[in-house]
C-alpha cells in the first residue's frame, strides 16, 4: 500500500513542478535565460517524477521498461541542464561549454543505450507497485559513474560560481542552489548501502529529491531577481516617489489607488475609495461620458479642477486592458493648468 501512496505523491510532484515552470516562464518576462532554464528543469523533473510514478502504477511488466526509460532521460537531462546553467552563469566562452555540453550529451546518449534497455533491470511486481532491480553489474556501474563525474563537475563549477560574486545576496544564491544539490546525494544512500527501502522503493529517493532542487531554484531565482533592478521591481517606488498626482481609478469611476502627492493634493484618506467626483468638479454627466469613452479605448485629457482646493488642472487619462482587450483601469495623472501669464513667461524665458 505504501508502494500505491509513494507513486501518487510523484505523480502529483510531477503536475505541481510542470505548472510551477510554466507559471514562472509565463509571468517573470524580465528574468532573462533563468525562466527559459526554469521551463526545462520543470519538464524534466516532470518527465522523472511522472515517468517512475507511472512505472510503478504499471502492473504488466513488459511495459514498465518505457516509463523507466523515460525516467531515466530525465535525470541525465536534468544534470546536464544544471550544468548549463552554471556556465551561463559564469559566463563561460561559448566554446568551452559546447565541448562540455556535447561531452556530456554523448555519455547521456550511451547511458541511455547501455542502461536504458530493458535487459539491465529485472522488473518485479508488489501488491500495488512496480519496481526493479539491477541485472547487468556493468550497465549500472556505467550510469552510477556517470552521475559521480556530473556531480563533481557540478560541484567544482558551483564553487567557482560561488567564488566570483563579490555581493552578499549573490553568493547567498549562489550558495542556496548549490547546497541544494546535496538533496541527489542524500537520495542516492539508501540505494548505495543496499538498505530494503531502495530494493522495494527503487526510485523514490532520487525523484523527490529532483523537485526538491526544482522548488529550491524556484524559490532561490524569484528571490534573487526581485532585486534586479526591473520595471517591475522599481515601478512601486517611482510611482510613490513621483512629484505628481497619480491616480488609478477602476471603470466604474471609483479610485482604488493613489500615490502620496496625489493623497495631499486631492485629500485623499487612507483606506477610502472616492469617486471622481468626490476628487474633481465634475458633473454627473461629464464624469459619465469620460468613463463610456475610456471603456470604448479612449486616451485623453480633460479640465477640470480639484475639489478641495479649487485649482484647476488637467485630468490625463491612460487606460489599461487585460487579455481580451477590454478596459479594466485608467491611470490618471493631474496637471496644474498653466495661467496665460505663466504661458507668457515662459514663452518670454525660451526667447
Amino acid at each position: 500500500m505504501l508502494g500505491l501512496f509513494l507513486n501518487l505523491i510523484l505523480f502529483s510532484l510531477a503536475a505541481l513542478v510542470l505548472a510551477s515552470g510554466v507559471s514562472f516562464f509565463v509571468q517573470e518576462r524580465d528574468s532573462g535565460y533563468s525562466r527559459l532554464y526554469m521551463l526545462l528543469l520543470a519538464i524534466v523533473v516532470f518527465l522523472i517524477c511522472g515517468g517512475y510514478s507511472i512505472m510503478g502504477f504499471t502492473a504488466n511488466l513488459s511495459l514498465a521498461p518505457l516509463p523507466r526509460f523515460i525516467g531515466l532521460a530525465g535525470i541525465d537531462v536534468f544534470l546536464i541542464v544544471e550544468l548549463s546553467y552554471l556556465l551561463m552563469e559564469l559566463r563561460k566562452k561559448r566554446s568551452y561549454q559546447l565541448v562540455l555540453l556535447i561531452f556530456f550529451a554523448l555519455y547521456v546518449f550511451f547511458d541511455l543505450l547501455i542502461f536504458g534497455k530493458p535487459s539491465a533491470l529485472t522488473y518485479i511486481r508488489y501488491e500495488f507497485h512496480t519496481a526493479y532491480e539491477n541485472a547487468n553489474k556493468n550497465a549500472h556501474l556505467f550510469h552510477y559513474a556517470f552521475i559521480t563525474v556530473m556531480l563533481f563537475v557540478l560541484l567544482y563549477h558551483g564553487i567557482k560560481w560561488y567564488k566570483s560574486k563579490k555581493v552578499r545576496r549573490d553568493r547567498a544564491f549562489s550558495l542556496e542552489l548549490i547546497l541544494s544539490n546535496f538533496a541527489l546525494l542524500f537520495a542516492a544512500l539508501p540505494d548505495t548501502f543496499n538498505l530494503d527501502f531502495a530494493h522495494t522503493y527503487p526510485t523514490f529517493g532520487y525523484s523527490a529529491a529532483t523537485a526538491f532542487v526544482f522548488f529550491s531554484y524556484l524559490f532561490a531565482i524569484r528571490q534573487h531577481i526581485s532585486y534586479t533592478p526591473t520595471v517591475k521591481n522599481v515601478s512601486r517606488e517611482v510611482f510613490s516617489s513621483i512629484e505628481v498626482p497619480v491616480i488609478i481609478f477602476d471603470t466604474e469611476g471609483m479610485v482604488n489607488l493613489s500615490n502620496p502627492c496625489a493623497k495631499s493634493r486631492l485629500q485623499i484618506a487612507d483606506g477610502t475609495t472616492p469617486s471622481l467626483r468626490n476628487l474633481f468638479a465634475l458633473s454627473d454627466v461629464e464624469t459619465m461620458r469620460l468613463l463610456t469613452r475610456t471603456k470604448n479605448g479612449w486616451s485623453g485629457a480633460v479640465k477640470t479642477k480639484i475639489k478641495a482646493n479649487g485649482e484647476a488642472c488637467t485630468l490625463t487619462c491612460s487606460i489599461k486592458c487585460d487579455n481580451v482587450g477590454e478596459t479594466f483601469c485608467v491611470i490618471g495623472t493631474v496637471l496644474p493648468e498653466i495661467s496665460e501669464k505663466d504661458k507668457d513667461e515662459k514663452n518670454a524665458q525660451s526667447e
